[in-house]
């Protein structure tokens, strides 16, 4: 599926103060995600279908932002090791992503 960037020049500082806040997100496949804490630049959520709790870098989901141009969750995987579906579906639950 064919994305695009709605702030494609977003600086890290914006990107977080966006995501900081968030409390509940979906996957691009309708996962539910609650989101347990933010400290420092470290997204901790819980995968409501599995019960396990994963750390996600804020600033990879970022930097992977800026630099793909196709948003297939494979191609997260040097940005965010693990988490690539959560990245996709952070992204685009803040609106940086559009269909």
């Amino acid at each position: 599926m064919k994305y695009t960037k709605t702030n494609p020049t977003i600086a890290y500082e914006e990107f977080y103060k966006i995501a900081k806040p968030v409390k509940h997100f979906k996957s691009l496949t309708g996962k539910e995600y609650d989101v347990q804490s933010v400290i420092g630049d470290e997204m901790k959520f819980l995968r409501v279908s599995t019960g396990e709790i994963w750390p996600m870098d804020l600033k990879g989901v970022h930097l992977a932002y800026c630099e793909l141009t196709d948003f297939k969750t494979v191609n997260f995987k040097s940005y965010v090791p693990r988490t690539h579906s959560p990245a996709l579906g952070l992204l685009l639950h803040l609106g940086l992503l559009v269909r």
